[in-house]
């Protein structure tokens, strides 16, 4: 009896530290993003335009206070790798801090750039940046912080970042690509020890994402993806919940679920939902200011595109191009017709859209309203409004000085402008840059030449 009473308050003691160990279940909601494509704004060229980080802001902040959820961007938020891609990634990763986003991933476009240009360009970066896929080519050192563990009340979520090698077939100079399971073999072992719930953001397309959570059952939410089209629904793949998005900034992911009680926790009850971001959803103002900031930055700055190299870098080896841009005063004198079907269409305004915008000395705007923007004798950002601006005759047709000369001098007719077709206008024509192209609807709308 004496030793009955002397273990109860042993066995009492011993009962309150494990009710206190049991943690209650718990709600988790997540937004995500991926592919944003440099994608500040919509473009603005014309009306009903979904997308842009601008809408992304409001929408956010309508659904829900900051703090109350996890964000986070898969990759591919970089446009692209010049150096106004570059400078334009500074005021993205300002937007993605203004949202309250917690980690952006290092998608296929990113490892595009070179080692020195991408670790310059995210060391002041607000938002924590993470991949465990890139490292350096000689040590396999990891060049980037390959996780971070975000908690989220008495929880801890360890989110890795991920990119598939076939994401990416030609790494910029310094970095290489693990392949994904070397990289979790890598890091997973202490990010379990630190986490309770496991989130992968991963670069990769819907069938590498399956084989992912086939390998490792440890995650327990994989998030892509380089894909074609975001997700209508969750999968479970394995232990995994898989789910992805994409559509250049036109899209954002949520997923809910309640994280289980216990020393164990699992996902529960998820939820999953794909958001077009409407045009009528309003373009937060803070966002809108970065967009200016950028396009007054990229104005007063001197670009490789403004010196373009003598030889065009597209040209077929061996082929060199005699023909030079001439300008549509050129070809209106023989063409006079043409061009006054030309001049009642949008495409004789083109350059007056980005001056209206604020956009005209943008290169991401001005190589779709311009001649022949980046090639030797094409527009020049230097040219203003002055010559080779709108879309016209030689932005289709290619180059006309040999054209002209041979029609002006007498010489013999040995020139022909190759054939047209509808890939010549889903050049520009695309995505948010159009609404849905069908040739034969828009054709009509510009059908010159006798055609």
């Amino acid at each position: 009896m004496r030793t009955l009473l002397l273990l109860l308050p042993l066995l009492l003691l011993a009962a309150c530290r494990k009710d206190a160990d049991v943690v209650a279940e718990q709600e988790i909601r997540i937004h995500f993003t991926c592919d944003t494509f440099g994608r500040l704004e919509p473009c603005g060229c014309f009306t009903g335009q979904h997308g842009g980080l601008t809408r992304l802001r409001s929408w956010l902040q309508e659904k829900d206070r900051e703090g109350s959820s996890l964000r986070l961007d898969v990759g591919g938020a970089l446009a692209g790798s010049h150096d106004y891609d570059i400078i334009q990634y500074d005021y993205l990763l300002k937007a993605y801090d203004a949202m309250g986003f917690q980690a952006l991933n290092l998608g296929g476009r990113e490892a595009e750039v070179s080692a020195d240009e991408l670790l310059k360009a995210t060391a002041d970066s607000p938002v924590e940046i993470i991949s465990a896929s890139l490292v350096d080519p000689e040590s396999r050192e990891s060049l980037f912080k390959p996780y971070t563990v975000i908690e989220l009340g008495p929880r801890k979520i360890g989110v890795i970042g991920l990119l598939d090698p076939e994401s990416c077939p030609k790494p910029g100079v310094g970095l290489a690509i693990l392949g994904m399971d070397e990289a979790l073999d890598r890091h997973l072992p202490e990010l379990k020890e630190q986490s309770d719930i496991i989130v992968a953001l991963t670069f990769a397309d819907e069938s590498a994402m399956n084989l992912l959570a086939k390998s490792y059952f440890e995650l327990d939410l994989i998030l892509g993806g380089d894909v074609g089209q975001p997700a209508q629904e969750l999968t479970q793949a394995n232990e995994s919940l898989i789910g992805f998005t994409t559509n250049e900034g036109r899209t954002v992911a949520s997923f809910s679920a309640t994280i289980s009680a216990g020393t164990a926790p699992h996902l529960a009850a998820p939820v999953y939902d794909v958001q077009l971001l409407w045009d009528n959803i309003p373009q937060h103002p803070e966002l809108r200011q970065m967009v200016v900031d950028y396009r007054k930055q990229i104005r007063e700055t001197e670009l490789d595109v403004d010196r373009p190299a003598a030889d065009d870098p597209n040209a077929i080896p061996g082929v060199g191009s005699t023909a030079t841009y001439v300008g549509s005063a050129a070809c209106q004198s023989c063409h006079q017709e043409d061009h006054a079907i030309w001049e009642k269409t949008g495409h004789a305004k083109a350059f007056k859209t980005l001056v209206r915008l604020g956009a005209d000395a943008d290169p991401h705007c001005i190589k779709c309203h311009t001649v022949g923007f980046g090639e030797p004798s094409g527009y020049r950002r230097e040219y203003g409004a002055e010559k080779l601006v709108d879309v016209t005759c030689e932005s289709c047709h290619g180059p006309a000085s040999e054209h002209v000369d041979e029609m002006t001098s007498g010489k013999p007719k040995r020139f022909k402008f190759r054939p047209l077709g509808a890939a010549d206008c889903t050049k520009c024509h695309y995505g948010e840059f159009s609404r849905p192209f069908v040739w034969d609807e828009f054709w009509p709308k510009v059908k010159h030449g006798g055609k």
